[in-house]
């Protein structure tokens, strides 16, 4: 039942909130927040219209506080979700949003002007300790944005030019929520005009991250009113291609000529209402109940989801898969391998791109066959190879994200180098094999709630001490798993698991896997140097310097140009 689904949310809320008053804060505060918004998330996905309708309907029994917090953790949901957020991040942006209203006195009654938020809010610091001591980073970098909403709306929004994507998410659901629900009778807002508001006072390089709420929710989103071009009244319940799902809503002076569910095209709407008071939660069930799941289950044309499609990490996309086989065969067909590739735009894209710039004369390469016939097809198979598994990795975002994938990058291309420089097969299989080796940046839970890049300084060829982190071993661990889901080679999945071992270099003969092994050590130790200018290595790492440059055959004359090469094409340095 709809109805009950909301007000257990809502009764949810009530008891959390109650936890922020007390003196003092319960060890479990944090836990508790977490495992609310959990729930909360789990509840969009399987009901997204109906959650996110929430915004726009203003509980008058409630609290003005549970009102603007569950709007502004809806809004913070709604733009991670159309941003494609890691889902971990998300959780801890709508944790940040929770606390920011957490601690006001519960009360009734709206301010009465548009940007007084009072009673004034105040950073709680043994709640920052506590948030600190948890190593919630994300979630405490949000919440001391509370500092601000004291600041108007311009005077916010103008500082977003040099903060971080998670925080500017959070800004944004807050104060589009503080517009909706805080304006005095006689100047309400609508979504839509709220949303003008912020876009007009917000930097251009923040835009972007507003842009993904035009085509979903649109401006007339899941649970506002409209009034559609004959002058009748509905209440929007999903947002189709370019229309909109509405339930009428009858009146003496505004009657309807619906009956049930109907579709009305976006520019047949008149008029935007602002966010309306509910009195009732019955009306959940009279908009979002059985005849709504009948309504959905029949039509042709199905509501848009807030949800762009994932893919898992551990489970390569088909087309690759199809490109591998084509690719293992002892003849190859290059049309049918062509079709392969074809069939996915940005490997086609992607391998047109390298051969034109692998060319000598940089012609454009628009026939996928030449570019097949550039590389050969063995290197097109590591080219295809990584753009995939670049695209995995890279496709949500946490704040660390782009510095991982610059450093990612960035080892790629020394690792190739060196296998060039030590005639140690194809280039480009062993900048995939670096990839692999790094995947654990992105798949370790801890690392998408942190916001600063700690490292060891000792064993710089060991993954385990790049980064400061609980279970660091996963960062070896995630590496092989990922190789073995992805069907690579045996002999590199062996280096994976060893490379980190300073004695498996010497105690072992230099076949295929000991070189790469060497290789991968190597290409983490230099891409650790450039990218943070790191102080002269461990005694340890000088030792597996010296036995992988043993192992590879590798002057040191020569890593010192594959140093300076690095270094001028990649131009990857830490921000820190």
């Amino acid at each position: 039942m709809p109805d009950s689904l909301i007000k257990q949310q809502y009764q949810s809320l009530y008891t959390l909130l109650a936890q922020y008053h007390k003196t003092p804060l319960p060890n479990d505060i944090v836990q508790q927040t977490l495992n609310f918004n959990n729930q909360l998330l789990s509840a969009i996905k399987q009901h997204p219209e109906l959650i996110f309708a929430q915004i726009h309907l203003y509980k008058s029994s409630l609290a003005h506080t549970y009102n603007v917090a569950f709007s502004t953790c809806l809004f913070t949901a709604l733009i991670c979700i159309r941003n494609r957020f890691n889902e971990t991040t998300t959780l801890q942006l709508m944790c940040a949003a929770i606390s920011l209203f957490a601690f006001d006195a519960p009360r009734k009654t709206k301010p009465t002007t548009p940007e007084s938020v009072a009673p004034k809010h105040q950073l709680n610091k043994a709640f920052c300790r506590m948030l600190t001591e948890y190593q919630q980073a994300v979630w405490l970098r949000g919440y001391r944005q509370v500092q601000r909403l004291e600041c108007d709306l311009e005077q916010h929004l103008k500082h977003l030019s040099n903060t971080s994507a998670d925080v500017t998410v959070l800004v944004i659901a807050a104060r589009l929520t503080l517009l909706l629900h805080q304006q005095n009778s006689k100047t309400p807002l609508s979504f839509p005009n709220a949303l003008r508001q912020i876009l007009q006072n917000t930097p251009g390089t923040t835009q972007s991250l507003i842009e993904p709420l035009m085509s979903y929710p649109g401006t007339a989103p899941p649970g506002v009113f409209v009034m559609i071009e004959d002058g009748s009244l509905a209440v929007v319940v999903a947002v189709l291609e370019g229309s909109v799902l509405c339930f009428p809503q009858h009146s003496a002076q505004r009657p309807s000529t619906h009956t049930t569910y109907f579709s009305v095209d976006i520019e047949h709407i008149k008029r935007v209402y602002p966010a309306q008071a509910l009195k009732q939660l019955s009306k959940m069930h009279t908009w979002w109940g059985d005849a709504w799941q009948q309504q959905v289950q029949e039509a042709t044309t199905k509501p848009l989801s807030p949800f762009t499609q994932s893919y898992k990490m551990d489970r390569p996309p088909a087309t690759l898969v199809a490109i591998q086989s084509q690719l293992n065969k002892p003849v190859q067909d290059i049309k049918k391998l062509s079709t392969a590739v074809a069939r996915e735009p940005s490997f086609a894209q992607h391998l047109r791109q390298t051969a034109t710039q692998s060319s000598r004369q940089k012609l454009p390469m628009k026939d996928i066959q030449h570019g097949l016939m550039m590389h050969g097809f063995e290197r097109s198979g590591s080219i295809i190879m990584q753009q995939a598994l670049l695209s995995r990795l890279n496709q949500h975002y946490f704040p660390l994200q782009h510095a991982f994938i610059n450093f990612v990058q960035l080892r790629g291309h020394i690792a190739s180098a060196l296998a060039k420089a030590a005639d140690l097969g194809i280039p480009e299989q062993a900048c995939t094999l670096a990839y692999f080796a790094s995947v654990g940046l992105f798949i370790h839970t801890q690392l998408k709630i942190q916001t600063q890049w700690r490292k060891a300084d000792t064993n710089t060829y060991d993954m385990a001490s790049l980064i400061r982190c609980v279970k660091p071993d996963q960062l070896r661990i995630h590496p092989v798993s990922m190789a073995q889901a992805w069907q690579q080679p045996r002999h590199e999945i062996v280096a994976l698991k060893h490379y980190h071992e300073a004695h498996y270099l010497d105690e072992n003969k230099p076949n295929a896997s000991v070189k790469l092994a060497a290789l991968l050590g190597l290409s983490l130790i230099i891409a650790r140097e450039l990218y943070f200018s790191t102080s002269p290595l461990c005694v340890q790492s000088q030792q597996y310097w010296q036995s992988a440059s043993k192992v590879l055959k590798v002057k040191e004359q020569e890593l010192n140009e594959i140093k300076q090469q690095a270094y001028s094409i990649c131009h990857s340095y830490s921000p820190v």
